[in-house]
């Protein structure tokens, strides 16, 4: 027990001995500092001020390169319609590629090497001790840590320069501001990718292990709903999003998620044709007054069964009188799909060219597992998120059922003027039929929005007269 009570009071007395308040107070004579005045006084205060500021920089670019996002900067360096921002995004974007890490290791061993240097300089100038201490650490944190953060980190809120100028604009001192960053980043490129392979011996080997041991930084992407989100939050800003956009581009996000069977028209609710119906003048103002243009035909007695499309436009020189049934007329193929089929591959289908009613049934090409129908509007209407309703839709939506509602609002109908050709003959059946006896119509006196005007006085020099016009011109 004796000789490692021995050692240990030994090593204690060595401890003490070596401790720096041993020695300032009991061994040699420290080194007089400078004398005020001389020019090495100077020499080493701006030696000093130097490092603090290289400091402050290497600290603030750290903070800066480190918080740029790199999937921002792709973004900014192939659409940017600034060429300045444009042409340093490509910049700093180089510099990051070169290894995230690489310059994050060199810059961090930068700072250290400045703030170490810096005790050193002052030591000798202020012949240290405490004032040394204390004027390099305050300089650290202040210049160093302080001044960089607000630097990349923070934006100054609107100043009133009221007390400078007349034209009050907004002062963003390049010290408080974010929007320099990217700016300063690229100017310190050169001087970041020098320091990259000056170190690169001890800084290199330090960025492959944190590769390892981390991870390689990959570029975040955003998913769908994350996306949709993110639409949300420019509705304000320099070039805020309209409603309609962002309804549309949500609409075409969710396209690819989305089964033909939610948008299908329903069997019971499609308006279909069997093989051997007789397309007399009954039967043609019926598929007219549908406001259909194309019209799914099945067998004879086999309601399940089709076998093609009839185009109401094979009706255009028709002569009803004759008498003749569907099968008589070119159909065109009615393609088939399952419903678990999505948006995006009925569009892909449609835009071939091939057919733009699409069969939804649960045994493509074989009789009896109909379902319903699905067109090219149907996938129109999703992408827009809105239901188009036009000139003969007696409903907006055929699985609701909801009235179709033709109402304009001002902000609509801005720059835009409606107009109908005079007619002054009417017809019982549509003019593809035959026309019966006429009626003139009765004249409207004076004007009113959203009605015909028909008095002689307001009628136009190419016989037209106007249904309704613009809010802005009326």
């Amino acid at each position: 027990m004796r000789p490692r009570l021995a050692s240990a009071l030994f090593l204690s007395i060595r401890v003490v001995l070596a401790s720096p308040f041993f020695k300032q107070h009991n061994g040699p004579p420290h080194e007089e500092p400078e004398k005020p005045g001389s020019p090495e006084f100077y020499e080493k205060l701006i030696i000093s001020a130097v490092l603090v500021v290289v400091g402050g920089i290497f600290a603030g670019l750290t903070l800066g390169l480190m918080g740029l996002d790199e999937l921002h900067l792709r973004v900014l360096s192939a659409s940017s319609d600034d060429p300045v921002e444009k042409r340093n995004a490509a910049t700093v974007l180089r510099l990051l590629e070169k290894g995230r890490h690489w310059v994050l290791v060199v810059l961090l061993l930068g700072n250290v090497i400045v703030n170490e240097s810096l005790p050193i300089f002052l030591d000798s100038a202020l012949g240290g001790g405490l004032a040394a201490v204390v004027i390099s650490t305050t300089a650290i944190v202040i210049f160093g840590s302080v001044l960089p953060a607000l630097t990349f980190l923070f934006e100054l809120t609107k100043w009133d320069a009221s007390l400078f100028t007349q034209r009050h604009p907004r002062i963003i001192p390049q010290a408080l501001s974010v929007r320099y960053g990217l700016s300063i980043g690229a100017r310190c490129a050169p001087l970041v990718l020098g320091m990259m392979y000056f170190f690169a011996p001890i800084a290199w080997p330090i960025a492959k292990l944190l590769d390892l041991l981390l991870g390689k930084n990959e570029t975040n992407t955003y998913k769908k709903a994350e996306l949709k989100s993110f639409l949300q939050f420019h509705r304000t800003g320099e070039e805020p999003l309209r409603d309609d956009e962002i309804t549309i581009l949500n609409g075409v996000l969710e396209l690819n998620t989305k089964d033909v069977q939610e948008i299908m028209t329903p069997l019971k609710d499609t308006v279909i044709l069997s093989a051997d119906t007789i397309l007399d003048h009954k039967a043609v103002d019926k598929i007219l007054l549908s406001g259909y243009s194309r019209f799914p035909v099945h067998e004879p007695g086999n309601s399940l069964a089709f076998i093609g499309t009839l185009l109401v436009k094979k009706l255009l020189t028709y002569d009803p009188s004759k008498g003749l049934p569907v099968s008589s007329f070119p159909l065109t193929i009615l393609p088939e799909a399952l419903p678990t089929i999505n948006c995006f591959q009925a569009l892909d289908y449609f835009q071939t060219g091939r057919a733009h009613l699409l069969l939804i049934s649960k045994t493509p090409g074989k009789a009896g597992g109909a379902l319903g129908v699905i067109t090219l509007e149907d996938i129109i209407e999703e992408i827009i998120s809105e239901e188009i309703v036009d000139e003969t839709d007696r409903y907006e939506d055929n699985r609701s059922k909801r009235k179709a509602r033709r109402a304009t609002t001002a902000t609509i109908m801005r720059g835009i003027v409606e107009r109908e050709r005079r007619r002054p003959y009417s017809t019982e059946r549509s003019p593809l039929i035959g026309a019966t006896d006429v009626s003139r119509s009765n004249s409207v006196e004076g004007r009113a929005y959203g009605t015909i005007r028909e008095h002689p006085d307001e009628l136009t020099g190419n016989g037209q007269i106007v249904l309704s016009e613009s809010p802005r011109d009326s």
